[in-house]
């Protein structure tokens, strides 16, 4: 069986996987095609690949926002299998966090700012989760989707302190047609603010265009993204700023940066950004 729900029975199947590598691709479900292409990268790297799905309510600080996040197992899990998965992991909350569950964990300082800021307890609940699957599934390599930079940045330095031997990869972010990256919140965006959501990706190319005719300072490349982004009024903005790659702190001059953005569009909240080297 491929298709797994409960820990035991993982753990059973982990117990009988002796001198093989385990690629793990952790997911809330409602897959894309981002999702697909890091399975199918999981699956060029180890001898088995895992997929976990779990809608992690940890991490939700809106209780409407997890009820409405897309749960869709049955597509997820056979898109999982067709991209190159071997186990599809979907456990349910009780028996990923019992009643007795104490290994809550308190994020790095990168945590601090930008979506840590704006989702209180957030990324609490993110290195909870995946400190809890790492105990179970045992990978070898974890990988992940860019888009969420500043999350990748809080488990690497999670996994650094508790999992050294795993390794963690970050895949560049996959884009739609239209310049949007994807993610799983966009199948709640209105036809009307698909289009507007556009806005998102402008702005950001903006930005590199600029910064590759020579602009580095951040004052001047944010100024030029926010006028776009502020055209489209139905965009609330919540952040964007130039941060340094490693340390995520503001920088002056935007050299080995990454721009990071968040807004809400349609009571849909988007987050993108944009490497500068």
């Amino acid at each position: 069986m491929t298709l797994i729900h409960s820990t035991s029975e993982f753990n059973a199947w982990r117990k009988s996987i002796v001198n093989q590598t385990v690629a793990f691709v952790p997911t809330m479900g409602a897959l894309h095609s981002g999702h697909h292409s890091l399975i199918a990268y999981a699956a060029q790297q180890c001898d088995l690949v895992v997929v976990s799905i779990f809608v992690n309510a940890l991490q939700f600080g809106d209780p409407n926002d997890y009820d409405k996040y897309p749960r869709t197992e049955q597509s997820d899990y056979l898109a999982s299998v067709a991209s190159g998965a071997n186990i599809v992991f979907a456990p349910q909350q009780q028996d990923m966090f019992p009643s007795d569950f104490d290994q809550y964990l308190t994020p790095s300082p990168l945590a601090n700012n930008y979506e840590g800021k704006h989702r209180p307890g957030h990324f609490a609940g993110v290195v909870t989760v995946v400190n809890r699957l790492f105990d179970i599934v045992q990978p070898t390599v974890a990988i992940f989707g860019a888009k969420d930079f500043q999350q990748v940045a809080v488990i690497r330095a999670m996994s650094n302190e508790l999992h050294p031997t795993v390794r963690i990869v970050s895949l560049e972010t996959v884009r739609d047609a239209d310049g949007l990256a994807l993610s799983s919140r966009n199948a709640r965006l209105s036809t009307a603010s698909r289009l507007q959501a556009q806005v998102i990706p402008r702005a950001l190319q903006a930005i590199a265009n600029l910064h590759e005719q020579g602009e580095t300072r951040s004052h001047v490349l944010k100024s030029e993204g926010l006028k776009i982004l502020e055209s489209e009024q139905s965009l609330l903005v919540e952040y964007l700023e130039i941060v340094q790659k490693d340390t995520l702190n503001t920088v002056d001059e935007a050299r080995d940066a990454v721009v990071l953005f968040a807004g809400v569009l349609d009571d849909v909240r988007l987050i993108d950004n944009l490497l500068l080297l």
